[in-house]
């Protein structure tokens, strides 16, 4: 198994069947301005994650680096709203959106060598105006960025296993054209 970073845990959950975020925000004392933004966003500290609260009941999780903190973040803005008086599910399901990952293939990368080595319907290669190779793995919605350094960042993944298998295959495919 190749070694890789969680950076980010997108995942969403439904709270709820209707909340009203402008009496939230009163109650609750939590920030909202609909005109800028229609979710009210629960900044979480331990740990540190975001929950944007909206008023059908759905909830988006930010910032998480395991499922376990999407729980957590999740259970912390039941919780809140329970005692605010509101009436949230007793049981909240939370669903991975987007798992977000970096590697490190610990040597330099010729982007320019790789755009042509690898499969040109899934290379995108911009220098002007991204600085990393974008790369498509096949049959998989994960996409990865992919930096001179060595570096890439995977995104798009479901889960940790497909985040995890992605990684694999990037490897792969990288070391059968270097």
């Amino acid at each position: 198994m190749a070694d890789y970073t969680v950076v980010n845990i997108v995942a969403t959950a439904r709270l709820g069947e209707f909340f009203d975020l402008i009496d939230i925000s009163d109650e609750l004392d939590i920030y909202y301005a609909p005109e800028q933004f229609p979710g009210m966003s629960i900044k979480i500290t331990s740990p540190k994650v975001c929950v944007n609260l909206f008023r059908s009941g759905q909830a988006v999780a930010t910032g998480a680096k395991t499922v376990e903190q999407v729980h957590v973040a999740f259970e912390q803005v039941r919780s809140m709203l329970e005692k605010g008086g509101y009436e949230p599910y007793e049981k909240i399901e939370p669903s991975l959106s987007n798992v977000v990952i970096t590697h490190n293939m610990e040597q330099e990368l010729n982007l320019a060598n790789l755009t042509l080595a690898l499969p040109m319907a899934r290379t995108e290669w911009e220098p002007e105006q991204f600085p990393g190779l974008i790369f498509r793995l096949q049959d998989r919605p994960s996409v990865c960025l992919i930096f001179s350094s060595g570096k890439c960042v995977i995104t798009g993944s479901n889960s940790l296993e497909e985040a995890e298998q992605a990684v694999e295959i990037l490897r792969e495919e990288l070391l059968a054209v270097l």
